[in-house]
């Protein structure tokens, strides 16, 4: 089923809810959907002092091969598209310096750069994230222990998104 399909069945579906808008966007072979729906009147008179008039609903994001293995569900679910990552004080967190792919290893089915409970020294290579075809290497900012990866394999990053939490030495 094309995605065009998909995006069609997806509108019968929510046809008689109250959601009146559908954003569907690309980036990097990845889906986005964003679904806004109108706040009614008596809503608009408990928001005290807010103008708000959408309420925005994300949805998570896939990859077009996901949308060809997963048909569209009958009832449409709605997740969280970005895992909170707590905050811990005593660790220090690497951040992504560019948006693109994040891949832990220098190619497919070899090791891994680092893993969970390896100390690691600035400037070590930890990650590899690829933008516009360019794979960059990324080194840690700290000397310490990986506490973490934060981010799965192949899964797209943000700018400044925490891909790893490191316990200082």
């Amino acid at each position: 089923m094309s995605l065009k399909e998909k995006i069609k069945k997806l509108i019968k579906i929510i046809q008689d809810t109250d959601i009146n808008e559908i954003e569907v966007s690309s980036f990097w072979g990845a889906q986005k959907i964003r679904l806004s729906k109108s706040v009614t009147s008596n809503q608009k008179i408990k928001q005290s002092k807010t103008s708000v008039s959408t309420q925005e609903v994300s949805v998570p994001v896939v990859s077009e091969d996901q949308i060809k293995e997963d048909p569209l569900p009958s009832q449409p679910i709605v997740e969280e598209a970005i895992k909170e990552v707590p905050v811990d004080k005593n660790l220090i967190y690497q951040n992504a310096p560019l948006v693109g792919t994040f891949y832990i290893s220098p190619k497919q089915g070899e090791p891994p750069f680092v893993e969970v409970g390896q100390k690691v020294v600035k400037g070590q290579t930890l990650c590899i994230i690829e933008a516009m075809k360019i794979f960059n290497e990324i080194e840690s900012d700290y000397d310490g222990e990986i506490v973490e990866i934060l981010i799965n394999n192949s899964s797209p990053v943000e700018f400044n998104q925490a891909i790893f939490s490191i316990r200082d030495n």
